[in-house]
This record gives C-alpha cells, sequence and structure tokens, in this order.
C-alpha cells in the first residue's frame, strides 16, 4: 500500500538559501550599499604619478623673508663706505667754482675748504647700520632653515632682527636727508651713491617686515594630500532598493499550483 499524501497545492522544492560566492582571484568584490568604492581610482596626475601636493606658504614666506633680509644687510653694510651727502658752498652764485665743501658718510663726516685743509670726524652711523645688519643676518639664517618656527622665541627674534634692520636704515637715511635743510645762499647738497644703496635696503628690510609678521599670523602646518577624485553615482537597480530603502534579496519564485492528489483507489479482492 502506498501511504496518502498530502492535499494543497505543490510548493515545489525547497528554496536554497543564498551563499555569497568568493570573487574570482585578482578581482576585489562589488561594493556594498553604503560602502567605499574598493577599486582604485584613476590618478590624478599622468603617467600613473599622483600630484605632488603644494607647498606649505608659511614656509615660502620664510625663505622669501630670509632672502630679503640678508639683501637688505649686505646693501647696509656697502653703503656705510660710500658717500651718502655732499654739499658744496659757493662765494658767489654766479660763480660756478665753489670754494667750500662736506661730505657725510656713515663712518665720517669730512668738511674745509676745496683744495686746501679739511677736517673729519667720525661718526656711528656706520656702527648702527653693522649691528642692524648682522642681527638681521642672524634673523635670516633662522627664517630660511626653519628654525624660526621650532623654536619658542624664533618668531619674536625674527621680527625683531627685520625690524631693526628698518629702523638703522630709516634713521641714517633721515640724517642724510635732514643735512639739505641748510640749501641756500650758495649752498647745495646733493645725494651720493650710499644714499641710494642705503634707500634699497629700506625697502628691502621693509618688504622683510611685512612678510614676516604676516607668515607669523599662519602657523606652518601639514602639507594636504591630493585631492580625491570624486566616484561617479551608480543608479541603483530596482531590484536593489526597495521602497524602504534597505537592500532586499532577489523574492523566491511562486509557488505553483497543481491539482490535488487523488486517494489511492481500493484494493480488489483476488479472483479465483
Amino acid at each position: 500500500m502506498t501511504e496518502p499524501t498530502q492535499s494543497g497545492p505543490y510548493t515545489g522544492p525547497p528554496t536554497p538559501q543564498h551563499q555569497p560566492t568568493a570573487p574570482a582571484p585578482g578581482w576585489a568584490p562589488p561594493p556594498r550599499q553604503g560602502a567605499p568604492y574598493p577599486y582604485a581610482a584613476t590618478p590624478p596626475a599622468g603617467h600613473g604619478r599622483p600630484a605632488t601636493p603644494p607647498g606649505d606658504p608659511a614656509a615660502t614666506a620664510d625663505r622669501t623673508s630670509g632672502a630679503l633680509l640678508i639683501l637688505g644687510a649686505v646693501l647696509a653694510v656697502g653703503s656705510s663706505f660710500a658717500t651718502l651727502d655732499k654739499s658744496v658752498q659757493y662765494v658767489d652764485e654766479a660763480e660756478e667754482q665753489p670754494v667750500y665743501e662736506t661730505v657725510a658718510k656713515a663712518w665720517s663726516y669730512t668738511s674745509g675748504d676745496i683744495g686746501g685743509k679739511t677736517e673729519s670726524v667720525t661718526q656711528f652711523s656706520g656702527l648702527l647700520l653693522l649691528f642692524g645688519a648682522l642681527v638681521a643676518v642672524a634673523a635670516a639664517v633662522l627664517l630660511l632653515t626653519g628654525r624660526g618656527r621650532r623654536l619658542p622665541l624664533g618668531a619674536g627674534l625674527t621680527v625683531g632682527g627685520a625690524v631693526l634692520l628698518l629702523g638703522t636704515t630709516l634713521s641714517v637715511l633721515t640724517e642724510a636727508f635732514n643735512d639739505t635743510q641748510w640749501d641756500g645762499d650758495g649752498r647745495t647738497t646733493t645725494f651720493g651713491a650710499g644714499f641710494y644703496l642705503l634707500a634699497v635696503a629700506f625697502l628691502l628690510a621693509l618688504g622683510a617686515t611685512v612678510t614676516t609678521v604676516l607668515a607669523g599670523r599662519h602657523p606652518a602646518g601639514a602639507h594636504p594630500g591630493p585631492a580625491q577624485t570624486p566616484q561617479p553615482w551608480q543608479t541603483p537597480q530596482p531590484w536593489q532598493t526597495p521602497p524602504g530603502g534597505a537592500p532586499a534579496a532577489p523574492a523566491p519564485p511562486a509557488a505553483q499550483a497543481f491539482p490535488p492528489a487523488q486517494p489511492p483507489a481500493p484494493p480488489t479482492a483476488p479472483q479465483g
């Protein structure tokens, strides 16, 4: 005898559970919803090399200030040995031959009759320029080597060196310019090469001071990394994103309806 079967629609064989398959060798698994893209992004620069990070603006400003200070210090020392201004005195303005002259330098002041005896006295403006130039060179070394930001008093020393060179050059320029206030009544003052060299040194010191002060407000930071290339957004398929927003697995196949099973026929008696 056969066992009676249960009546009802035929549901078919049981659906096996989905098992994740391992990816093929050399291939990354597909990304999950909301996970970062596992594949390598296209290099932003050519030849397969990433773009180099930009330089630190604060370090660039320090190197610029250091170079300006060194140039300003050299010009300041060189101008101290050249003539700052020269004044000549005429007996009569109608005559072109001067009779008395004075020559001002940072280290000396000479006056006397032209072609006659002259007197010279020592000035200490050259010592002032030399001291300011030495301090400026020391500040420039701190800026160029990067120690101006690592030392506790580095920022103050660099700004102080630039300001000192700026002040000394301005002081000597003012002294030379004051000699022109005596012009008149046959006296004429002209500026020499030392005055113009000192003026250039003053401008360089001014630029170094401004650059150092502005750079001190923005401390040096870490180098920014290369820019990340945005990945294109992949539109999910209808079967991947249900109305609720969460990923859903594919639905199992619908059960097929079969007619109910017929009961077995009763056994028949054997015939004699």
